[in-house]
């Protein structure tokens, strides 16, 4: 070798971007994790001292999984802590004081009776016990003095609706002043059945998380081990008739029901009662997803989902319209704000605004909120708008609507805060992207700043990717 020649280096098929702790496929145990790009995608590379090493996408879009860092803010810390920080995350969850993030969703889950057995279903339902009225009000209580307001609580299960005192729990929350609002996870059999469990919840102002993975039988019966399209119609139209605030939850699995999207999409453009379109790429994590047939190395992550969008909506939705939400962790959820405009059509928000300038809004939580902050971002947002034309399309048709909702959001007289949020909630559909995380995909580093948590009988307040891996069945 000459003094002028330098020794080749190895060449390997990746390009390193950060290390993280994950978890062994196997095992669960913490393991060091390199983060890896190869072929414009990224991959977790881990090595377990018992099972050896693994691979498993994280991401279908490596320059988005970069682009989504840029979106990291400081999280909330809660008034109080549950847990002392002892043994080290995740292993104090409860919340300990190692965790960033406070509670912007909580999740109680009254029952673990159920009327179905889904294949990719998390929760372990033994149809054992309802929770009592007694436990549900001291997890009240404590959720109030950790966070002093809750903006939403979430009534999940098993299959919520099977409670027998079910609507007792609901009004136990509504009757909260420290609680904005009220929703239920539901599978949608229960309503399809009684019109008269609608009309309860639309007294009592209830939103509903309907559950709907597909528009075909076959579909149903692989994710959710039944044919449910007729009780999905069903339950839809009763909801409808009621007008029932409602969120659509889409779990799409790689290779089943990817293709069916778009139609999702055009149900929550439909129907006005339909105020939300959630997308989750399904978790092989609990008693069911786990053992999910399932390829880490083929799955729908986040981008996949937005090429998803792009192609099937023929330009309504595109991957530019969606941005990381920096609550909880910008790799956890991203998400687009459409406004409808007079004539009945869409616009995403980041089409007529820079988000960037709105970020703020968005970093202890995911809801428009009916505050000071938001009516100014209005504001400043017509501004820029009344100066940018020509330069945007349907520039007059955006400012309108936007005058409409500032008028109506914000009007002279006084209303209560519950009627100032069904008024905002109505001013633009919203598509959220979340990727709960699984034993594959696990970064310490987006749990703790996980935002969404479960209750517990014990006094803990559990992050839930951490439950939903560590605790189903599984002993830390």
């Amino acid at each position: 070798m000459s003094c002028c020649q330098m020794p080749e280096r190895e060449n390997r098929p990746y390009t390193f971007l950060r290390l993280t702790q994950s978890t062994c496929p196997e095992c669960l145990q913490l393991v060091h994790t390199r983060v890896v790009m190869e072929s414009g995608r990224v991959y977790f590379l881990k090595t377990c001292p018992d099972h050896g090493a693994s691979k498993a996408l994280v991401s279908e879009d490596a320059a988005s999984y970069q682009k989504a860092w840029r979106y990291v803010r400081p999280g909330s810390v809660p008034l109080k802590f549950q847990t002392a920080a002892n043994k080290g995350c995740p292993h104090d969850c409860g919340l300990c004081p190692s965790h960033q993030q406070h509670t912007c969703l909580p999740i109680i889950e009254i029952t673990d009776h159920c009327n179905l057995s889904c294949p990719v279903c998390i929760a372990d339902n033994k149809n054992s016990r309802h929770m009592t009225l007694s436990e549900f009000k001291k997890i009240i209580d404590r959720l109030i003095e950790q966070e002093g307001y809750l903006e939403t609580i979430t009534l999940s299960g098993g299959e919520p609706t099977r409670h027998p005192e079910f609507l007792k729990l609901v009004d136990l929350a509504k009757d909260r002043a420290e609680i904005g609002r009220v929703s239920v996870v539901t599978n949608g059999i229960e309503l399809a059945h009684s019109k008269k469990l609608c009309e309860e919840l639309k007294k009592r102002n209830v939103y509903v998380v309907l559950q709907t993975d597909g528009f075909d039988d076959a579909v149903h019966q692989k994710i959710r081990g039944r044919a449910l399209c007729g009780i999905k119609e069903k339950a839809l139209a009763s909801l409808a008739e009621y007008d029932v605030s409602t969120q659509i939850i889409f779990v799409a699995v790689r290779g089943i029901n990817e293709g069916e999207i778009k139609k999702a999409i055009d149900l929550l453009l439909a129907h006005d009662h339909i105020l939300s379109l959630m997308i989750q790429p399904v978790s092989y994590s609990g008693r069911g997803g786990a053992k999910f047939p399932h390829d880490p190395l083929n799955r729908l992550t986040i981008p996949g989902v937005l090429k998803i969008l792009e192609e099937q909506t023929g330009g309504l939705l595109t991957a530019g319209d969606f941005f990381p939400l920096p609550c909880p962790h910008p790799l956890c959820v991203t998400l687009t704000y459409l406004l409808k405009l007079d004539d009945g059509s869409y616009i995403p928000f980041p089409r007529f605004l820079d988000m960037n300038k709105y970020l703020h809004l968005f970093e202890q939580s995911a809801m428009l909120g009916s505050d000071t902050h938001t009516e100014n971002a209005i504001k400043t947002a017509i501004d820029d708008l009344w100066s940018a034309k020509g330069e945007i399309p349907d520039n007059q048709k955006v400012l309108k609507a936007l005058k409409k909702a500032l008028l109506e959001m914000y009007p002279p007289k006084t209303i209560t805060r519950d009627e100032l949020m069904r008024v905002t909630e109505r001013k633009a559909k919203t598509v959220f992207i979340h990727h709960y995380m699984d034993r594959h995909d696990f970064d310490l580093e987006r749990l703790v700043k996980c935002c969404h948590h479960y209750p517990l009988n014990d006094g803990r307040v559990m992050p839930a990717c951490s439950y939903n891996m560590f605790c189903r069945g599984t002993a830390l």
